[in-house]
C-alpha cells in the first residue's frame, strides 16, 4: 500500500473509525483508472449498510487495495512472460531449431516458464486429450478439495446449561463433602441455655475416570493430503470425546464410566404407569413441584428427542387447539414453564428430566489434551495422536432436586 494511503488507514485504525469522506475520495482518486473493479468495490463498501464511518467499512477497503495491488503485480509478471516467449520465438524461427533456455547449468531453471515452448515454423503438432490417458491424460493428475466435510456431531447439553457446578481439583480422588443432616433449632426461654446445635457430613468421593482416543498415520498421508489432515485428526478425537462424557452424563453405569443422571440413586424416578407413553406438561408440573418442595429450584428440562416432540406439540384440547408451549409464532423450541428445554439423542428413549443445575456437580482432573509422537511407529514411519481428558464423577446432592420422568412402553 501506499505510504500517504498506509497513513490515512493507520490514523483510522488507532481511532476505531471509519474513514471520512476526504479519506474516501483520496484511496478512490489514487487507484489507476483502468482498475474500475478496484473503484466499484470500494464504493459498493461506502454506500453500503454500514456506511463509510464504520471501522468494517475500513477495514473492507484495506483488503481491496490489498487484493488489487495483488492482481497488478500478477499483471506485470504475465507480461514480462508474454515478452520472454515472443523473444524466444523470434531468435527460434532465425535459427530454424528448437531451442529450451536454460540458466547456464544445462537445465530449465524455475523462472524459464517458456522453456517448453516448440517454434511455430518446425513444431510438432499432436491433438493433446485429457480424457485419453495416452493422448495427454497422465500429464494432468487428480484434484482433490483442499477442505473436508465430516458428519455432524450434536454438541454437548449438558455442561451447556448454566449453574452446573464443575469442580477443578488436583490429586488422586475427589471428594465432594456433604452435608447430610442438621439438629432442629427451638424456643428458648429468656436467660436459658441455648442448646448447642449438631452437623452430620458425609464425603462423595470419586476416583478420576480417563476417557482417550488414539489415530495414527502415515507420514505420507500426513505430508501429501490436499488438507491440514493433522487438524483433522485432532478435533475428531476432541468431538468423539466430548460426545461420549455426554451420553455418559445422562446413562452412564458407573462402572468404568461416569453415573448418569438417569442411574439408579441419582435423583428421584418417577415411573409412569402403563398407558401414559408420552411424558405430558402434568407431569412436569409435578415434577417441578417436588423440586420447589425440596427447596430447590428448577431450571432446566432435558427431553429425549421422542419426548422433546410430544411437549412441543402437545395442545389444549388434546389433538386441537393452541399450543401448551406457545403458539407456532413463538419461539416454542426454547422454553416451557419458563424453563429451557434441551432435547439430546443421549438421553434414553421416553424420558424427560427436570432439575436445579446448581445441585449437580462434576470434578475435572485435567481438560481435553492432545499430544503426538513420531516415535510410537518409529519402524513403520508413523505419528500417533492421542487425545485423553480425566474427570471425576458426577454427583447429585440432593436426589428430591433432580426428577427423572420415564414413559411407559405400553
Amino acid at each position: 500500500m501506499k505510504p500517504e494511503l498506509r497513513k490515512i488507514f493507520d490514523a483510522a485504525e488507532s481511532e476505531d473509525r471509519g474513514l471520512t469522506a476526504r479519506e474516501v475520495a483520496a484511496v478512490i482518486n489514487s487507484i489507476p483508472a483502468e482498475e474500475r473493479m478496484a473503484r466499484t468495490e470500494i464504493l459498493a463498501a461506502v454506500n453500503g449498510e454500514n456506511g463509510p464511518s464504520a471501522a468494517e467499512t475500513r477495514d473492507s477497503i484495506a483488503e481491496t487495495l490489498k487484493y488489487m495491488e495483488m492482481r497488478a503485480v500478477d499483471a506485470r509478471e504475465d507480461r514480462a512472460t508474454v515478452d520472454r516467449e515472443a523473444e524466444i520465438r523470434a531468435l527460434v524461427e532465425k535459427a530454424g531449431t528448437v531451442v529450451v533456455p536454460n540458466g547456464g547449468s544445462g537445465f530449465p531453471d524455475e523462472s524459464s516458464a517458456w522453456r517448453s515452448i516448440l517454434p511455430s515454423g518446425n513444431e510438432f503438432r499432436t491433438l493433446l486429450n485429457t480424457g485419453s490417458p495416452g493422448s495427454g491424460g497422465y500429464a494432468v493428475p487428480a484434484k482433490t478439495a483442499d477442505t473436508y466435510v465430516e458428519h455432524l456431531r450434536a454438541a454437548s447439553v449438558f455442561l451447556r446449561v448454566p449453574g452446573i457446578n464443575v469442580h477443578r481439583f488436583e490429586g488422586g480422588v475427589f471428594t465432594l463433602p456433604n452435608l447430610t443432616s442438621s439438629t432442629t433449632p427451638g424456643v428458648v426461654a429468656e436467660g436459658a441455655a441455648i442448646p448447642e446445635g449438631t452437623a452430620t457430613f458425609a464425603g462423595l468421593s470419586f476416583p478420576p475416570i480417563k476417557y482417550a482416543d488414539l489415530y495414527r498415520a502415515s507420514n505420507e498421508v500426513l505430508d501429501d493430503a490436499a488438507f491440514e489432515m493433522r487438524n483433522l485428526i485432532s478435533g475428531v478425537m476432541i468431538r468423539n470425546i466430548a460426545t461420549q462424557v455426554d451420553k455418559d452424563a445422562f446413562q452412564g453405569t458407573g462402572t468404568a464410566s461416569l453415573a448418569g443422571l438417569t442411574k439408579a440413586g441419582m435423583g428421584t424416578a418417577v415411573n409412569l404407569s402403563v398407558g401414559n407413553t408420552v411424558v405430558k406438561w402434568d407431569h412436569i408440573i409435578d415434577a417441578f413441584s417436588d423440586i420447589e418442595a425440596a427447596g430447590a429450584v428448577p431450571a432446566v428440562i432435558w427431553a429425549s428427542p421422542d419426548m422433546g416432540k410430544a411437549l412441543r406439540k402437545e395442545r389444549e384440547n388434546g389433538s386441537n387447539g393452541g399450543y401448551l408451549a406457545g403458539q407456532v409464532t413463538d419461539r416454542v423450541t426454547e422454553k416451557g414453564l419458563g424453563l429451557p428445554i434441551y432435547v439430546s439423542a443421549n438421553l434414553p428413549a421416553k424420558t424427560v428430566i427436570v432439575a436445579d443445575p446448581t445441585r449437580l456437580h462434576i470434578g475435572v482432573r485435567s481438560d481435553v489434551r492432545v499430544a503426538v509422537s513420531e516415535d510410537f511407529g518409529f519402524d513403520k514411519d508413523l505419528t500417533a495422536f492421542r487425545a485423553t481428558y480425566r474427570v471425576a464423577g458426577l454427583a447429585v446432592d440432593a436426589p428430591s432436586a433432580l426428577q427423572v420422568i420415564k414413559a411407559s412402553a405400553t
